[in-house]
């Protein structure tokens, strides 16, 4: 009995044991492992509908949830099951959002997972067939009719049209235009048809364009040939037209404007200007004509080639010549055409300026001091051609190009010298009143300005200035401002003989007309003989120019400069 009761308390024991240390075992916490997930799925779900469930490993996944997920709110997940629903149907879109990720996370578990949620791009737009009638002939680009959809829809192209060409299609709006308004005629193409295909639509769609039958008008283009130069209302022909009803003709419109009117009722073409039709002007005249049975209105085009017909015309005519020309030279020609002709000259001005050549037409100089640009700058001549039928006459207008003379007060001074070499364009003027001076300067110094030449007057004052000597005649001359000009400077010994031979025939008259005073008689050169002495010159004298002393005193200067005109 004892032993029973002893046994007994050890089998309590063991189980109390037992009981313990199950208790210790469900008070530590399990690990599972979470495993990534990867899903395809159509775009465009329901909110709520499930994308998948976590797997785990090792046991069941406790308090799951979202870590992070792109794009963000789009899916929920169930934090007991660990089943993933969709939170935002809207992102769930192929052309936005491809792909959608996740990253999951469970307390017991000993790892986060991926959740890759790929897309299917889905058809998501509809389409009707479109069947319309419109009148034939239309216009090119008029609206035959718009494609009727359900979505978003996009990207509409024409796979095939019958007649091919004959229609086009906005790729974004389905807006059908026509393309070829030939191809729109009831006779030949009663119906027209074309396949659209659009982006994200399962099937293409098809177009049928029926065709209604109008009254329609019969016209030729209307050609002629007549003779140039008819006369006003004379007949050209009369456009053929055939249709229902009574026909109505205008001109919309015709080159040249003006050449031509028709009969409204008739089709009647006539002249109304026929200095239009001009063989040499307008060889060929063409109008568009508008022809209309007040329902249907057509155009037909009117041409009209001219003969050519031997006349005689001449033309205003433009000429230029050099002023101071010699006898006999050419002025040029007046511009005429035709056969056997021969000009003559009725009016001239000045009278007696001008010689014709009756053959050619070639004018040329007959008085040639009437050719002086200061006093008949611009010159006429009329001129009638004739080819013993016909007379017209036309004008020469010559212009005559203003020259650089000697004595012409010009760039600031009376020019006294002219570059042969420069084509009228260089020379020399020299001012129209003395300057007063000290001296000549530099007493005592070689300044190197030796030279006597025309052209050596610039030379000279520079190297009398750059000697830096003071109160010198050249340097008072370039510290001038005269006429608008600031380079004078001190004429050599040929330049101050240049102005002698030029004083009273020229350069007086000059200077006197245009406010200035008489030159003095003596006055310095730049041409320095030695360090001690250098050149005075004689206006009006044929004495040779002499050496005097530098500091001499009382002699003036004329200053001079030089210029260009091109």
């Amino acid at each position: 009995m004892i032993k029973q009761i002893l046994n007994v308390k050890i089998f309590l024991a063991l189980v109390l044991l037992m009981t313990i240390g199950c208790n210790k075992d469900d008070d530590q916490p399990s690990t599972v492992s979470l495993q990534n997930l990867e899903v395809s799925l159509d775009e465009n779900p329901s909110n709520g509908a499930v994308v998948g469930t976590i797997q785990t490993v090792g046991g069941s996944g406790t308090n799951f949830s979202i870590t992070s997920q792109s794009p963000s709110g789009a899916l929920s997940i169930d934090s007991d099951t660990g089943e993933l629903t969709v939170a935002n149907a809207t992102v769930f879109d192929f052309e936005t959002n491809p792909t959608i990720t996740a990253t999951i996370t469970s307390d017991n578990a000993e790892n986060s997972v991926t959740v890759t949620i790929t897309l299917n791009n889905t058809n998501e737009v509809t389409a009707q067939n479109l069947e319309v009638t419109i009148d034939e002939n239309p216009t090119n680009g008029e609206v035959i009719g718009s494609l009727q959809t359900m979505g978003n829809a996009s990207g509409f192209t024409i796979t095939t049209q019958s007649p091919v060409g004959a229609m086009d299609i906005d790729s974004n709006s389905g807006e059908l235009t026509v393309a070829d308004a030939s191809l729109f005629d009831f006779e030949t193409n009663p119906t027209l048809t074309a396949t659209v295909s659009i982006a994200d639509a399962a099937n293409p769609v098809s177009v049928t364009v029926n065709l209604n039958d109008v009254l329609e008008i019969t016209v030729q283009d209307f050609t002629a040939a007549v003779d140039e130069n008819p006369i006003d209302g004379q007949v050209l022909g009369t456009v053929q037209a055939t249709g229902n009803g009574t026909l109505s003709y205008s001109v919309i419109s015709q080159t040249p404007m003006g050449a031509m009117a028709i009969d409204a009722a008739t089709g009647e073409l006539t002249v109304i200007d026929p200095n239009l039709f001009d063989f040499e002007v307008n060889p060929v005249i063409t109008a568009d004509i508008s022809v209309t049975d007040g329902v249907e209105t057509t155009a037909v085009t009117a041409t009209i080639n001219l003969i050519d017909v031997d006349e005689v015309s001449a033309t205003n005519t433009d000429l230029t010549i050099d002023e101071n020309p010699s006898n006999g030279d050419v002025v040029g020609a007046l511009q005429a055409s035709g056969s056997n002709l021969t000009y003559t000259i009725t009016f001239q001005n000045p009278a007696g300026a001008f010689a014709i050549n009756q053959s050619t037409g070639e004018l040329s100089v007959a008085d040639e001091i009437l050719f002086d640009f200061e006093t008949n700058p611009n010159m006429l001549a009329t001129i009638s051609v004739s080819n013993g039928t016909q007379t017209v006459s036309a004008n020469a207008f010559v212009e005559l190009n203003d020259l650089n003379e000697i004595g012409e007060y010009k760039f600031g001074g009376v020019i006294f010298w002219i570059d042969p070499a420069s084509n009228n364009s260089e020379g020399l003027v020299c001012a129209t009143t003395n300057l007063n001076v000290n001296a000549w300067g530099c007493s005592g110094i070689l300044t190197g300005a030796s030279g006597t030449g025309i052209g050596t007057g610039e030379t000279n004052s520079t190297a009398i200035i750059s000697a830096g000597c003071i109160y010198s005649a050249a340097e008072s001359i370039s510290l001038l401002d005269w006429n608008g000009y600031n380079d004078w400077f001190l004429p050599s010994v040929d330049e101050f003989n240049e102005i002698a031979i030029n004083y009273y025939d020229y350069i007086w008259p000059t200077i006197q007309a245009n406010g200035g005073s008489a030159l003095l008689g003596t006055v310095w050169t730049s041409t320095e003989v030695d360090a001690n002495q250098a050149y005075i010159a004689f206006l009006g004298s044929t004495t040779a120019p002499i050496p005097i002393p530098k500091n001499t005193s009382n002699f003036p200067v004329l200053p001079i400069r030089s210029f260009t005109d091109f």
